[in-house]
């Protein structure tokens, strides 16, 4: 079973996430309640300023993929199936939006912090996600 939700499961707002996590868990499936996690992982929520995914060459038949702005299951399977036959077939005309040559963000720290203290104050404040 994977558990979604969103956080640093690392930093200082890690067990308020693990916690949130715990009782979406309890709540969807009572009977799994007190079953350990086994694994954890996280990643950074890739929000681009005007909230279009991104796909970057960043060499020779390679192409990075981001900017989902935390939407990143289904579009993620449409582009990184588009992007596997772009590079297998040498031609960018299948994907879903124009390849660019680079890209930058500014203030990505400070809006990462940002991002993150509300996924703490929600976690800690919301029961789940029916309450």
């Amino acid at each position: 079973m994977i558990l979604g939700a969103m956080g640093d499961a690392e930093g200082p707002g890690g067990s308020v996430h693990a916690g949130w996590a715990r009782r979406k868990l309890a709540q969807v499936y009572p009977e799994l309640a007190d079953v350990p996690f086994e694994h954890a992982w996280q990643g950074r929520i890739a929000m681009t300023s005007d909230h279009v995914p991104k796909v970057v060459r960043f060499g020779p038949s390679a192409l990075s993929i981001f900017g989902y702005s935390g939407r990143g299951i289904a579009p993620g399977t449409v582009f990184g199936t588009a992007a596997a036959v772009a590079l297998l077939e040498g031609r960018e005309t299948g994907l879903p939006v124009a390849a660019i040559d680079g890209y930058a963000e500014r203030f990505i720290g400070l809006r990462g912090a940002y991002y993150e203290a509300g996924a703490t104050l929600t976690h800690a404040l919301k029961p789940g996600p029916m309450g």
